[in-house]
């Protein structure tokens, strides 16, 4: 499982007071502590809704990677933006998000295909989230279709059903899994990605909601989670769901988490 930290994102208001103030020490240390607890990338968000998107990603991504050695998802809907970060990332960024809104691919599709990069591909089309997991997929799969035309790899491609709440809709977390189960079995080299988070959405114990259904996730072939991991429900979630699984020998990797104090 690769592991995303979600928490640097300027939609969490005591993030984007720390971008919009500066806030350096905020910043570093919430990096630091996702990275402690198990993060490999990071996702990194700054609209605070200020014109200067560029400047703040830019200004964010040289701050978190001088202080943690990991590689960053550059997380926006402003292809200028993205294009700036990429210039001053170390390493291999992951782009998130391209989608197959028509507008959005032909403005972004440039930026991935002129760099090395991982690309997070969202199963929306251009008349919005498909209803049902077959629709979603045929948009999934077209979306694939562009990005390799442009050059980037199968296996840098991570779709995104799209996790929604179920306190709207108590249909949106069966949807989402049987999405993912056509492209883990249609486009078996595609690698797969969810922001857990959102399903919980609204419900009160938000993170049993999140945890529960990231283990049904992950049975059905996840490949990457962008979570909250200082949340120890959450990991144990998806350890122990390895380890039943079958995918952790010996449950080395569990009792190493459980060690560290990682897992409740």
């Amino acid at each position: 499982m690769l592991y995303i930290g979600e928490s640097i994102n300027a939609t969490i208001k005591s993030v984007k007071k720390a971008i919009l103030d500066q806030d350096e020490a905020f910043l570093i240390d919430l990096a630091r502590a996702q990275v402690e607890t198990g993060s490999q990338l990071l996702d990194a968000n700054a609209g605070t809704g200020r014109d200067q998107e560029a400047e703040d990603l830019v200004w964010l991504v040289e701050l978190v990677q001088k202080n943690v050695d990991v590689p960053l998802c550059l997380d926006s809907s402003d292809p200028k933006a993205i294009e700036a970060a990429m210039k001053v990332h170390k390493g291999i960024p992951m782009v998130n998000s391209i989608s197959g809104e028509r507008q959005k691919m032909d403005a972004l599709l440039p930026v991935v295909a002129d760099a090395p990069c991982k690309v997070i591909a969202l199963c929306i089309g251009n008349n919005g989230i498909p209803a049902t997991p077959e629709e979603r997929f045929e948009v999934g799969r077209s979306v694939v279709k562009e990005l390799e035309k442009a050059g980037v790899k199968k296996e840098d491609i991570y779709l995104d059903a799209i996790v929604m709440g179920v306190a709207t809709d108590c249909n949106a977390g069966v949807v989402t899994l049987k999405t993912l189960e056509l492209i883990k079995k249609e486009l078996p080299d595609v690698k797969t990605v969810f922001p857990v988070s959102n399903v919980g959405f609204g419900l009160p114990g938000r993170v049993w909601f999140n945890s529960i259904f990231t283990a049904f996730a992950v049975e059905r072939g996840l490949d990457a989670l962008i979570c909250d991991t200082r949340s120890k429900k959450i990991m144990t979630s998806v350890m122990s769901s390895e380890v039943l699984l079958g995918r952790d020998n010996y449950c080395l990797s569990y009792l190493k988490a459980y060690k560290k104090g990682l897992l409740d």
